[in-house]
């Protein structure tokens, strides 16, 4: 018949608001990468393409005329030379065959005398698009657009990881018997079988970690009070509660901290020492 549990901690608040808060973290950060890889990068190319043929391409064709009917003909006789697939990748259901925007043909004083970074007629063609008078200064080739679909696998492969962690950590307790120390996960550790429990970590992280010996072989159990039970001394089932009974069976060695008295006594003890050896080797001089 196994013994009754006297102390069981469970998964604590802390660890599971982290756990949802990096869940939710990289969840947005796996929709953002794909959304980019798949759409946001595609768009924006769009729009580069047709702020070139505004600012630069149609700007540097407008020179050439002086007649605004010409310029008319001209426009309607153009199509948009778009650049290579794999360069500037666009999106998915865009019609490549495409002839010059009408807009450009109405506006060709704004593009002829056009000094700025922008004119006027790319101002309204955008505006009426739902675009941004800025662009990008380079498109995204394709390898930006894989960039961003390796990095929302790896996002989307890390929730998972961390989901499947978090659901097991909350299946699980840190538990004492009156013989023995239950891990998670079901490790039972007999106080009589521990040797060594260093105790360095326990006031600044909450860990401890048990060094243990079962048929020959020497093993090791972490006490995590940040994540299994808490620190409230008035709560009987708190991870500080646990750790205390555990000490108080514990018949091993204990590795701590040496106070800062302790090293001052011994640095002391060292100075003492060697005065006392100039003395006698002065002596014997």
């Amino acid at each position: 018949m196994s013994e009754t549990s006297v102390i069981v901690c469970k998964p604590t608040q802390w660890i599971k608001v982290r756990a949802v808060l990096i869940i939710a973290m990289f969840a947005v950060f796996a929709y953002l990468f794909y959304h980019d890889g798949h759409i946001g990068y595609r768009d924006k190319n769009e729009q580069y393409v047709y702020y070139n043929l505004f600012n630069d391409i149609a700007v540097a064709e407008a020179d050439a005329f002086d007649d605004e009917q010409q310029w008319r003909q001209f426009v309607a006789s153009k199509k948009i030379d778009f650049p290579d697939e794999l360069a500037c990748p666009l999106p998915l259901d865009f019609v490549r065959d495409q002839p010059w925007p009408a807009s450009l043909a109405s506006n060709f004083k704004n593009i002829k005398d056009s000094n700025k970074k922008s004119n006027q007629a790319w101002e309204d063609y955008a505006g009426a698009r739902g675009w941004d008078v800025e662009v990008a200064d380079h498109p995204e080739d394709q390898a930006s657009l894989d960039t961003q679909f390796y990095m929302a696998s790896g996002s989307a492969a890390f929730v998972l990881v961390v989901t499947f962690l978090f659901l097991r950590t909350l299946t699980r307790t840190m538990e004492v018997t009156e013989s023995a120390y239950i891990a998670p996960g079901n490790k039972v550790v007999p106080f009589t079988s521990m040797r060594r429990i260093d105790t360095r970590k326990w006031d600044t992280k909450g860990v401890a970690t048990v060094e243990y010996e079962l048929e020959g072989v020497t093993k090791k159990v972490k006490v995590d009070g940040m994540i299994y039970g808490h620190f409230k001394n008035d709560d009987a089932e708190s991870a500080e509660k646990l750790y205390e009974f555990i000490l108080e069976r514990f018949k091993g060695e204990l590795i701590e901290f040496e106070s800062d008295d302790e090293n001052e006594n011994l640095d002391q003890a060292n100075f003492d020492a060697g005065n006392d050896e100039n003395s006698e080797l002065a002596q014997n001089s």
